[in-house]
């Protein structure tokens, strides 16, 4: 059909014979003026007429360019908004940073051994010891020391799996670290000072001076007294001279708070009963109307409350004599030697 052949081309297709009136009906774009009876090439995506194909090119790639020129400028205002975006996200981040470091945070506070002695009293003397020497658990002198107060601080909040070491969930850390402060004090003592005596005189006071009746030391002697098989590991030479001129100056005090009871002190009674017999000695046991005390032989009595004549308390007072005003210096520092030798006696 000459130049009214139909050409591959999208954008435009060829129908069959139309006359002029179907170009408004199918309100297409057609090319060239069309005679009855010849083929009807509309814009579609399909074949292109041969007559029209220049001008429908060149509008085609008109469209393209425009697509294109869109496209870079899309591509571009979505970079530069990523990168707005970066940086908002950034300037953010640095102002939480600053934020979350806040102002200088004050150094916590040091540890108090005192409150760390009373909260030992109330939380760990029944298994330990009051003066931690052990007991039904083991001696804790020099355990800071050995394992380092956060190990010993971790140990006391969440025990010891396995073992009869139970974990104190009501304990803070604050008052775990007051309470390896005050074991840390243990550890002073037993470096603090140096026993000059001779430990041989010292061993003839010790048993001439009725020591043995209380004390015990391997295995052998009384029972009112602590054990002193180890005394000379767990005590200083100067802390140790200090008890024998003073017994009564570092007692276990009386518990409080969640775990604390009256049973942590060392409290000697003085008791009159009715018939006038006086009674003496340290409290094991007590009810609202019993008390039981050991006397300085070691023989328990049980007194019914109603009938005493009277019952007071002796706070700081121990069974122990002092020898400050009985033993020389030189005696004193014989005494602690040999005290300072029992390191594991057999």
């Amino acid at each position: 059909m000459g130049n009214s052949s139909s050409v591959p081309f999208q954008g435009y297709r060829c129908g069959g014979n139309r006359d002029n009136s179907s170009r408004q009906k199918h309100g297409r774009s057609y090319n060239g003026t069309l005679a009855a009876g010849q083929p009807l090439c509309y814009s579609f995506a399909g074949e292109n007429s041969g007559g029209g194909g220049g001008q429908a090119k060149g509008h085609w790639g008109d469209r393209v360019n425009a697509v294109r020129r869109f496209r870079t400028v899309a591509l571009v205002f979505m970079v530069w908004t990523l990168t707005l975006n970066a940086f908002h996200v950034s300037q953010a981040m640095g102002q939480e940073s600053q934020t979350a470091q806040g102002p200088p945070v004050p150094a916590a506070s040091p540890a108090d051994p005192e409150q760390g002695k009373r909260l030992f009293a109330q939380n760990c003397s029944t298994c330990h010891g009051a003066d931690a020497g052990g007991g039904d658990g083991p001696d804790l002198h020099g355990v800071p020391a050995s394992l380092g107060d956060p190990t010993v601080q971790g140990i006391i909040r969440r025990g010891i799996p396995g073992t009869a070491m139970p974990g104190s969930s009501t304990v803070s850390e604050k008052e775990a670290a007051n309470i390896v402060a005050y074991l840390r004090t243990m550890d002073s003592t037993t470096a603090s000072g140096v026993a000059t005596g001779d430990p041989k005189k010292g061993e003839s006071l010790y048993n001439s001076s009725g020591c043995s009746a209380c004390h015990m030391i391997a295995g052998q002697g009384g029972s009112i007294g602590p054990e002193l098989t180890r005394i000379g590991a767990m005590r200083g030479a100067t802390n140790l001279k200090g008890r024998l001129q003073d017994p009564g100056a570092n007692l276990p005090q009386v518990g409080e708070g969640a775990f604390g009871n009256r049973w942590t002190q060392y409290l000697m009674y003085h008791a009159i009963e009715k018939d006038g017999r006086v009674v003496e000695g340290v409290r094991v046991g007590e009810d609202s109307f019993t008390i039981v005390l050991k006397d300085a032989g070691g023989k328990f009595h049980g007194l019914w409350k109603p009938d005493l004549r009277s019952l007071e308390k002796e706070p700081g007072r121990s069974f122990m004599p002092s020898f400050k005003d009985t033993l020389s210096a030189a005696q004193l520092d014989d005494l602690v030697a040999y005290l300072m030798s029992l390191k594991n006696a057999q």
